[in-house]
Formats: structure tokens, sequence, C-alpha cells
């Protein structure tokens, strides 16, 4: 907050954020790719979860205003929207903010009338109905259903470290790979905008390990799976 006059001074100072190793940018390659993928991570969280998503202005284009977290006093770039960086999309967030806004949108199993259940939902570890809720744990998934028979599976694995885990058997049905914050854009989520020749080499080459039963995370990542009939 140095850019407000009052010495670093103002501001709430309990902050739960983390500048991924380095502070300010320009940031190094490795910083910069890891904090674009937990923007993708933070933005999923938020599609994911039922109720109402709460987004702030600018959000959907990596609006961070440079992490001041008291910037009324500014009449400058730190607070307008930026339409011209939005339009840039150079980061493809704004892309993977739409993109998964739009797979809240059609499956209800995200949007549902009453309090998930047991009936819907299903908690997970690294092995299936087995979460681990330590403070120590770093991993949690879940699968979520609604009442038509779509079920999603979703992971985050908030661990510097790689994971694997092993997926829920669901009889004469497999997993497919609709989002993965680890890969590049745009191969971070499957969505209709990315060309069917790109798409379809997308999900043959998650194929054998979703049809194996299992599926690698990497360290600061997220995934959403989709249970569809065996051909």
């Amino acid at each position: 907050n140095e850019a407000n006059g009052n010495d670093n001074t103002d501001g709430e100072e309990h902050n739960l954020s983390w500048n991924c190793g380095e502070e300010g940018v320009p940031a190094s390659v490795a910083v910069e790719r890891l904090r674009q993928r937990q923007i993708r991570n933070f933005i999923l969280a938020l599609f994911v979860s039922q109720g109402v998503p709460m987004v702030h202005m600018g959000d959907e284009y990596a609006h961070t205003k440079d992490g001041n977290n008291n910037t009324y006093c500014h009449d400058s770039q730190m607070n307008y929207f930026n339409w011209d960086r939005a339009a840039e999309d150079s980061s493809g967030v704004l892309r993977f903010f739409r993109a998964v806004a739009a797979l809240r949108k059609e499956f209800k199993c995200f949007r549902l009338d009453d309090f998930p259940t047991a009936h819907h939902l299903q908690w997970h570890g690294l092995t299936p109905a087995n979460p681990d809720w330590s403070d120590t744990s770093r991993f949690i998934a879940f699968t979520i259903h609604d009442d038509e028979g779509t079920e999603l599976y979703v992971a985050f694995n908030t661990s510097h470290l790689p994971s694997v885990a092993t997926l829920p058997d669901r009889y004469a049905r497999t997993w497919q790979l609709l989002v993965d914050t680890s890969k590049p854009p745009p191969y971070d989520v499957l969505s209709p905008d990315l060309p069917a020749h790109d798409r379809a080499i997308a999900v043959a080459q998650s194929a054998p390990l979703l049809a194996a039963g299992f599926y690698p995370l990497l360290g600061y990542s997220a995934v959403v799976l989709q249970s569809v009939a065996d051909d």
C-alpha cells in the first residue's frame, strides 16, 4: 500500500495472501506462471461452489491492483476497469473465467436448490470416499451429481508437491477431463471455443490415465472431470 502515502500502514493487515515467492512485478517466469495458476484455482473454486458467486470488478481479467487493499483514495488505473487489457486477454484469464462460468451454467449440480447432502455430494481424498480433514492435508476432492444423472469430480491439490488421485469407480462409465489449471492456455479448460482437433488431442492425452482410474495433479492445481458413458 505504499502508493497510498501512509508509509504502508493503512489497510487491513490480516491478509491471507501469498506473493508466490517474489514481491511485485515484474517477476520471474516461474513465479508468474504460478501466479497465473493460482488465479485460475481461485476462479474455479468460486464457480464450483454452491450459492451466488461474488465477483469484484476486474477479477475476470486478473486486475490485482498491485496488491493494494485500500485503494479508495486513487482516481487512477489502480481502480479503473482496463477495457484494453480485458480485450487483449494475453494471459488467457478472461477466457478461462468465461469458460468456467459457462460450465457452472451448464451443470445444474453446481447450482443446487438446497444445501448439498450425501444424496448429491461425496467427499474424497487421494483415494475415493477417504477425505483427509487434518490440518496437514493439502488435497481435497468431491463428486457431485444432479437428479438428471450428471456427475462431476472436482479436486484441489494445494501442496507444492504433485499428487496422484485414485478416482471413484463408476460402472460402464469413465471420467473425461474438462479443466486442469496446471495446463497452459488454452488447454487449461477444454471449452467449445477450442478447435475440435486440438480438443480431441487433449482429451486423448489424458484418456489412458483416466481409463485406469487415476489422474495426476501438479502442485497448486485443480481439475474438473465429467463422468461419461463408455463407448
